[in-house]
């Protein structure tokens, strides 16, 4: 017995004795980043091992997101600032012509370690190597090209018809509630009828998620984008018993989806097998890219999808959502979208293509909304070697965000930049406005592939709800509040009555 209990001792001894070695070196290898990165600004960190991490968390629970955050730290601190987070540096550019030269003049390749978590939210695999989700740029370029016949305006042209059908489904819909009294989440009404668009239009299957208040597809990219986000904010997840029961959730709802987008693929397969005819839509495209690149498996193949399929829903819906909210707190903006869509279509309700360039005020409104609320905060980028920007020497390996949000509010770059004033697009001054200051559909060779897509029709169902209703706000709306589902959504929804417009 004494034996074994000596040997329990001096093992006890061993493993502290390791780990107080192995915490030795790691707080040395913190030492040794904070003084590698202490020339760069930034706030105080509030802890050795934490960094800025409480700080962040006492701002977040204050109601604010995280890009409001960045803002304030940028009227501190200037255009550059570094965030601790744990032990990791992350730097923030905020500055029009530093954008610029991360983006086109450097090129700054995406930072794996950011990406892989939209990747494989969880360890489980989502969008993949997906075109968003592809670090390789090599192969993401000639992806792109493979793909990018599928968002040609010539082929969009084509699609009129189906956004039109789409459109009537979900008016139908909307006129059984156009009571004036009967409250109506519009932001989730919207999130149902681009997912049939997307559905149908990308891939030709009938979703029909206006239809049934229980569709899955739904909740399932809610559950799957919230996963994205929060694997970047529990990066302790993998040894973190109390998020296991969260972490399963997010990965059914992946599953679902994915499993969903196989089913798509190897059903469009067989009927090509059998000599069907089939659409020239995006799986059509995604499946070309198996023809040109035979070590594509089906997999990659689903990475695909599960990226356009959440993509192309969540962006435009935010959209409108977003830009119906100030439309409705700004009668004199909406009147003039109203006058807009009444000289444009007159008693017809069919959109055709040629009207969509005549919406022009209705354009500039909908830009205006993406300037307030663009969907996606901004992206990620990692310095390949050391490189001077703004004048601070960024070491190799250095996470560089670029953040939308905070360069489209910027008071050095908009004139009262928190107003809702879709004349900034007008044709006399909208070529004023720098691309590195403006591009919620990012910017430099890795621009959203599907922004033409979403442009036309979000023209559309703006224009073909404003034309058939009156909407009211419901009390406790004046001001926007922002939920982070890895995109920016509208907090606690859009509340609305409609009746029925009757107008001379």
């Amino acid at each position: 017995m004494a034996t074994i209990a000596t040997v329990l001792f001096w093992l006890a001894i061993s493993i502290a004795a390791l780990l107080a070695i192995l915490f030795s070196v790691f707080s040395i290898y913190v030492i040794y980043l904070h003084r590698k990165f202490s020339h760069l600004p930034g706030p105080k960190r509030d802890s050795f091992f934490f960094g800025n991490l409480p700080y962040i968390k006492r701002e977040l629970a204050k109601g604010h997101i995280f890009p409001e955050l960045v803002i304030e730290l940028n009227r501190i601190h200037g255009p550059i600032i570094l965030l601790w987070i744990f032990h990791k540096p992350f730097t923030f550019v905020s500055d029009p012509e530093l954008i610029r030269k991360c983006l086109i003049t450097l090129k700054l390749p995406k930072n794996p370690f950011g990406y892989i978590n939209l990747g494989y939210p969880f360890g489980y695999r989502m969008m993949g190597h997906g075109l968003v989700t592809q670090v390789d740029h090599d192969a993401w370029q000639k992806r792109r090209a493979l793909l990018n016949p599928a968002f040609h305006r010539r082929y969009l042209m084509n699609l009129m018809n189906t956004f039109n059908e789409s459109c009537d489904l979900f008016l139908e819909k909307l006129d059984n509630m156009a009571d004036g009294r009967t409250i109506v989440d519009m932001s989730d009404e919207f999130a149902r009828v681009t997912l049939d668009v997307i559905g149908k239009v990308a891939f030709n299957v009938d979703l029909e998620a206006v239809k049934d208040a229980n569709s899955p597809f739904t909740s399932s990219i809610s559950k799957s984008l919230k996963g994205m986000q929060d694997c970047f904010r529990m990066p302790f997840w993998r040894i973190s018993v109390t998020t296991f029961p969260y972490q399963r959730s997010v990965i059914e709802a992946g599953k679902f989806i994915r499993d969903f987008g196989r089913k798509v693929i190897l059903e469009r397969q067989e009927a090509m097998l059998r000599g069907e005819d089939t659409p020239p839509d995006i799986l059509a495209h995604i499946l070309g890219v198996k023809a040109k690149e035979p070590s594509i498996t089906i997999e990659d193949m689903v990475d695909e999808f599960f990226t356009f399929f959440i993509a192309g829903q969540e962006t435009t819906s935010n959209q409108l959502s977003f830009t119906l909210h100030d439309l409705l707190r700004h009668p004199d903006i909406e009147d003039r979208v109203n006058q807009e869509i009444r000289a444009v279509l007159g008693s017809r309700q069919f959109v055709e293509y040629k009207d969509l360039g005549n919406f022009q005020f209705l354009g500039q409104t909908l830009k205006e909304g993406l300037r307030l609320h663009p969907p996606a905060g901004g992206t990620n980028r990692i310095t390949a070697k050391d490189e001077d920007i703004g004048g601070y020497i960024f070491p190799a390996g250095t996470t560089v965000n670029l953040s939308n949000f905070v360069m489209h509010r910027h008071p050095d770059s908009w004139r009262e930049p928190h107003k809702f004033d879709p004349d900034r697009f007008s044709p006399e001054v909208k070529d004023e406005i720098p691309q590195s200051v403006y591009f919620p559909f990012s910017l430099g060779p890795r621009t959203c592939i599907g922004q033409t897509f979403a442009q036309f029709e979000a023209r559309v169902f703006m224009a073909r709800l404003l034309q058939q209703f009156e909407l009211s706000l419901c009390p406790g709306q004046d001001e926007i509040r922002y939920e982070e589902y890895l995109t920016l959504r509208p907090k606690g929804g859009l509340l609305c009555t409609l009746k029925q417009r009757h107008e001379t």
